[in-house]
């Protein structure tokens, strides 16, 4: 009798349904936000996972985004159009749906008992942050304490859940290999230092170095990681991302010490081990970097379009949190003008030390226990509220 009661124990125990989940990488950036709770579900037999992404996207960016997809553990949802995928993934009847951002009708792509939740996109100095909040999110995973308060402050009612940032959670994971590999993958000089320059689309300080670049970072290995869609949209935000791709190449192809990080290579997070210094101007990257102590350069000049350049006060209702912009002067070297770069590099390097306090403060108000379990509590959040 005992055996049998411990045999139906086990038939029932595998037969229980598994908990379906979607991440929809709605763009391709949206999927390095997912990818550590990816691996931790795969490994959790209570989970079936899915994965999309928004045929709206650039082609290319498509073809890319949907070829990692394929390879990633669990099934992919894919479709001819945007009215044929929501269809598809609503007749999943999902348990969970996971996105990067919601500024789409999540609620035609999920049935009512679906729990939603978001991890966003990044955590930089843009108030989309918090605009960028639909209706029908039930939870949010947020990164640290004081993003938080900034949440509550700006009248957020969604659920929210202080998780710590799940994309940095392979930081401190002791991957040695993956490290030398990349270092192998761009023949970086292990004589020099590696610096990281990773603008944001708009606005960008890129188009006022141009060439010079290269000419004011010979002494190291410059890792180039442009934003996704200065790499597909030929046109946003009211400025030609063309022009700025193709000057990203010219500069790669004329300098030897300068490389040119592929979209394939979509998550930028590995290259923050490998970087001794990061550049960038209003990038999430600001706060994704400050987990490793390294230092940060600041470019404080862009090339605005021209209702920026004439009422500057704009660029900070529209694209620019005006308090946290002044704030990362706390922790970062600023460059006012692009022939300072060389200067600031090298006081950077010599003078690390005297930010590492500031960088422990912010670190502790922006990101929320480094200890690689981020995404081990988004799981928990998750089958909490599913219980």
């Amino acid at each position: 009798l005992k055996s049998y009661s411990y045999i139906k124990f086990i038939y029932c125990k595998s037969m229980k349904k598994k908990i379906s989940i979607l991440f929809d990488s709605f763009h391709l950036y949206h999927l390095p936000q997912f990818e550590s709770l990816i691996d931790l579900l795969s490994d959790d037999d209570r989970f079936q996972i899915y994965h999309s992404t928004s045929t709206e996207i650039q082609s290319e960016e498509y073809e890319i985004c949907r070829s990692i997809l394929v390879k990633k553990p669990g099934n992919s949802i894919f479709a001819e159009n945007e009215d044929e995928r929501k269809k598809k993934i609503k007749n999943l009847n999902l348990d969970v749906f996971i996105c990067g951002w919601s500024r789409y009708d999540i609620d035609e792509y999920v049935s009512k008992k679906t729990l939603v939740g978001m991890a966003y996109h990044g955590i930089g100095i843009k108030p989309s942050y918090w605009r960028d909040n639909h209706d029908r999110l039930d939870l949010r995973f947020v990164e640290g304490p004081y993003r938080m308060s900034q949440l509550k402050d700006k009248g957020i009612k969604t659920d929210l859940a202080l998780t710590g940032f799940m994309k940095l959670d392979s930081l401190f994971k002791d991957i040695k290999n993956d490290k030398i590999l990349l270092k192998e993958n761009f023949s970086l000089d292990k004589e020099k230092k590696t610096i990281l320059f990773a603008p944001t689309f708009y606005p960008s300080s890129f188009e006022l170095l141009g060439t010079r670049l290269g000419d004011y970072t010979r002494g190291y290995n410059l890792l180039i990681k442009p934003h996704l869609w200065t790499m597909y949209k030929n046109n946003f935000a009211g400025m030609s991302h063309k022009k700025q791709r193709n000057l990203f190449q010219r500069v790669a192809d004329d300098f030897e010490h300068v490389h040119l990080i592929p979209p394939e290579m979509y998550n930028i997070t590995p290259f923050y081990k490998v970087s001794d210094m990061l550049i960038t101007e209003a990038s999430s990257t600001i706060y994704e970097m400050l987990a490793l102590d390294k230092p940060i350069l600041v470019n404080r000049f862009y090339k605005l379009k021209l209702s920026h350049r004439i009422f500057k006060k704009r660029i900070y209702k529209a694209r620019l949190n005006e308090e946290m912009e002044k704030e990362i002067a706390d922790f970062c070297f600023e460059v006012h003008k692009p022939n300072d770069l060389p200067q600031v590099i090298e006081q950077a390097f010599t003078n690390t030390n005297s930010k590492l306090s500031a960088m422990k403060t912010y670190k502790e108000k922006m990101l929320y226990k480094l200890d690689g379990k981020a995404s081990l509590r988004a799981r928990d959040e998750i089958l909490a509220r599913l219980d």
